[in-house]
């Protein structure tokens, strides 16, 4: 039986993290593969109940251990970087007891220099085992020089979006496309909480990362104080604020309570709870009007559940994925970095509001071609174990 691990994981507290490993491993056991996480967030992961999921542990190692303390000697005494992280990740290099090894970080490469990921790779390159870069996005021009070359030593890329796909061929790598396989995950229908109105509620979620790229932070904070506004003024919907990353670093209610603050004796906008895992978020998700989002992954939740979606994005795999499954990003994604004015916002919804029912029978249609690739990746990676 195949023993694959899933590594890069920031942990369960980013639904959208916690979406790709268990649509991921769900895939990989249907194919009588066993699943292994190391994660960033062990505790907080194994009370979250990944059930395809055999084994949870620490990505790196403990911060109290005899481990850790010799590993800080060491470097002091002349020990080259690479053995320093070597050694923090020993977790996941420890290779003996998997096949394959799969990198599920998304968009991990877009984020600075991660170095952990090249002295991964190379150490379980070293140790004879097959490593996949998973369903990742990666910004087109910063494919070149140290990260192009740890690119190339991957056994397999499978990109979740074309705009990657294009810039990997481009740069001479094989790579697969496929869509994200958070597509494939599955629902969990809580009952609706008090506020909500059937077939009247409108999503919106915000994070920090968003307001942080936006031209002018104040003025986009203030385009979705207007949005709710005119909602509340030309319709009888609800708004549901939808927090779907929580973590301590990156935290939606950050930027969703700053929202939330003009409306608070309004019984109409309400906060879903913090604590939904993935499924129950796409659960409610799922049952909205509309959805307006700024994280990627309540974008998919949206897509996957035919439930008409604007995406706040800027990242090149809100771009991508907009772009497969549209054939193009306008009217779909407003860019945050020309988020400028609050009736470009209201536009933008107004108009999504417009070709609901359109959008929705076209998603009906398009979602099964559009994951059937899926399959296709899933085949290739159980190929690599030889």
């Amino acid at each position: 039986m195949s023993r694959i691990l899933l590594y890069n994981h920031g942990g369960c507290e980013n639904r959208g993290c916690e979406a790709i490993v268990r649509s991921t491993a769900a895939l990989f056991v249907k194919r009588e593969a066993t699943v292994w996480l190391a994660t960033d967030q062990k505790m907080y992961d194994r009370m979250v109940g990944l059930d395809d999921v055999k084994r949870i542990f620490s990505s790196t190692i403990s911060p109290y251990s005899v481990s850790r303390l010799v590993n800080s000697v060491a470097y002091r005494l002349g020990a080259s970087r690479e053995s320093e992280v070597a050694r923090k990740y020993s977790p996941v290099i420890r290779a003996g007891r998997y096949s394959i090894c799969l990198s599920v970080g998304g968009d991990t490469y877009c984020y600075g220099r991660p170095e952990h990921l090249y002295v991964i790779n190379r150490r379980l390159k070293r140790a004879g085992r097959p490593t996949v870069l998973w369903c990742c996005s990666i910004e087109p021009d910063i494919i070149r020089g140290e990260l192009l070359e740890d690119l190339a030593s991957y056994d397999l890329i499978v990109a979740r979006e074309s705009i990657t796909y294009d810039a990997l061929r481009a740069a001479g790598l094989p790579a697969l496309l496929c869509c994200d396989p958070a597509f494939t995950l599955k629902t969990w229908k809580l009952p609706l909480p008090s506020g909500w109105k059937n077939g009247a509620t409108v999503g919106i979620n915000v994070s920090p990362l968003v307001l942080d790229k936006a031209k002018d932070r104040r003025a986009a904070v203030d385009a979705f104080i207007a949005l709710i506004r005119h909602i509340l003024e030309t319709s009888d919907d609800s708004v549901a604020l939808v927090p779907h990353v929580t973590w301590e670093h990156d935290n939606d209610l950050d930027a969703l309570n700053e929202i939330r603050e003009p409306f608070m004796d309004e019984q109409r906008v309400f906060m879903l709870p913090a604590t939904l895992d993935a499924l129950m978020l796409k659960g409610y998700i799922a049952r909205m009007k509309a959805l307006v989002t700024a994280r990627t992954h309540a974008s998919i939740a949206g897509y996957s559940s035919c439930v008409p979606t604007l995406v706040i994005g800027y990242s090149v795999k809100a771009r991508g994925i907009a772009r497969d499954l549209f054939g193009s990003e306008e009217g779909h994604l407003l860019p945050v970095q020309e988020l400028d004015s609050q009736e470009q916002l209201i536009d933008a919804y107004d108009a999504l509001l417009s070709r609901a029912q359109e959008e929705r029978s076209y998603l009906i249609g398009k979602l099964p071609e559009y994951k059937r690739g899926l399959d296709e990746a899933a085949y290739a990676v159980m190929k690599l174990e030889g």
